[in-house]
């Protein structure tokens, strides 16, 4: 399978998740009165992959994309523990809350996708890693009243 191939299945792959995300939010809930339900923020993720990622497959089918002959090996295996880490934060959720699977998440994908040596890029992904997660669960749970999962600790 060309890359070419791969960037188009992969495209209608997530024209399909997309599309099962939205539909899952709509279960959920869009507005619970004037809070923002628990389905709101799957909707709104949902339709932008479907949007974006059929922008990409047009792109891709009517040729506009010129795209490699391949990936090296280690891209792939930059993919591949990208996905593992996301894989394991989302088995994490129950058992340590969402903020702390996150936190974990974004930790490992920086390590995995590093592009800078030397101690300041690890000052740097310490911090994003820690931040964007508490500011993500106030954001959610105090502005806009949607609940998350929380884990043994609390938050």
């Amino acid at each position: 399978m060309s890359v070419q191939q791969l960037d188009q299945a992969v495209a209608a792959l997530l024209i399909i998740f997309g599309l099962w995300l939205v539909y899952t939010g709509m279960n959920y809930g869009v507005m619970q009165g004037t809070t923002p339900g628990a389905g709101l923020f799957p909707i709104i993720i949902g339709s932008s992959i479907v949007l974006f990622s059929a922008i990409n497959l047009y792109r891709a089918l009517d040729g506009l994309e010129k795209l490699g002959s391949g990936i090296s090996g280690r891209e792939a295996a930059k993919a591949g523990v990208v996905i593992v880490a996301l894989l394991i934060a989302l088995w994490l959720i129950p058992y340590l809350g969402m903020m702390i699977a996150t936190m974990l998440a974004m930790a490992a994908i920086g390590l995995a996708l590093r592009t800078e040596p030397g101690p300041i890029f690890f000052v740097k992904l310490a911090a994003v890693s820690v931040i964007t997660p508490i500011i993500l669960l106030l954001l959610f749970q105090n502005l806009l009243g949607v609940p998350t999962p929380r884990g043994p600790f609390g938050f």
